[in-house]
């Protein structure tokens, strides 16, 4: 249907990596006013750790290769997979600006903590433990259920655009004219929407029309992640000429 288990372990795997080591490191310089001068923690101290975070997200962007060359292959067309293929670099693009963006939403967590905690006049004690459950990967924020979130979304959503890639290169090389073909993985699982758009088909360049909004194809950037997040929809292409 889409990207592989194996390829979505890929990614898993490096997300988990990463965000442990990120918390890690940003728990240590947060926490340092606390346990120096029983401050309260630092919020902007994570910025510091961003560096060990911008190494983990080249592993990840990286670890998404092997759903790109399922994709890729899934189109059965010729041309070997092109990693520098200008739609499968947009798409990557979009990625990587959505991961360079999580140490702002752990500083947003840690600054939600220290003024919530601030307004019910709670001291430093309680506020530390509070943003200590925050950076701890095992805490309440679900770091675990996080990094399983962007391994399914970003292998599924890099399988999709790279056999959508594909086709458009083959299409503008010869062109031919293909369509391409909503596949809702039906177990009980899909979103409603998911399920209407099963088997719904447009041409390559014409969005599919799911839950209200146009998607290039399943798990698109473009879409709101009420509707893109754990998709686990895929699409065939098939030409018509």
């Amino acid at each position: 249907m889409g990207a592989s288990q194996g390829a979505e372990e890929n990614v898993r795997i490096a997300a988990e990596s990463g965000l442990r080591r990120f918390l890690a490191r940003a728990r240590d310089l947060v926490m340092q006013a606390v346990h120096r001068f029983s401050a309260t923690p630092n919020p902007d101290a994570v910025y510091a750790a961003k560096p060990v975070w911008m190494q983990d997200v080249d592993r990840i962007m990286n670890a998404l290769t092997p759903a790109l060359q399922e994709g890729w292959a899934a189109a059965h067309l010729p041309e070997s997979y092109r990693p520098d293929d200008p739609y499968i670099q947009a798409n990557l693009a979009l990625t990587r600006n959505l991961l360079v963006g999580i140490p702002d939403e752990v500083h947003a967590l840690i600054v939600r903590q220290v003024l919530d905690g601030a307004d019910r006049g709670q001291d430093n004690g309680v506020i530390s433990r509070r943003v200590d459950d925050v950076l701890d990967y095992s805490g309440s924020q679900n770091w675990p259920y996080r990094a399983s979130v962007i391994a399914q979304t970003e292998s599924n959503r890099h399988y999709n655009s790279s056999l959508l890639a594909h086709g458009l290169l083959v299409q503008q090389q010869d062109g031919s004219i293909f369509i391409k073909e909503w596949q809702t993985l039906t177990d009980g699982r899909e979103r409603p929407a998911h399920r209407i758009a099963d088997h719904q088909v447009q041409l390559l360049h014409m969005p599919f029309m799911v839950g209200g909004e146009p998607l290039q194809f399943p798990c698109a950037p473009e879409g709101k992640a009420n509707n893109v997040c754990g998709c686990r929809c895929g699409m065939t292409l098939k030409r018509v000429d």
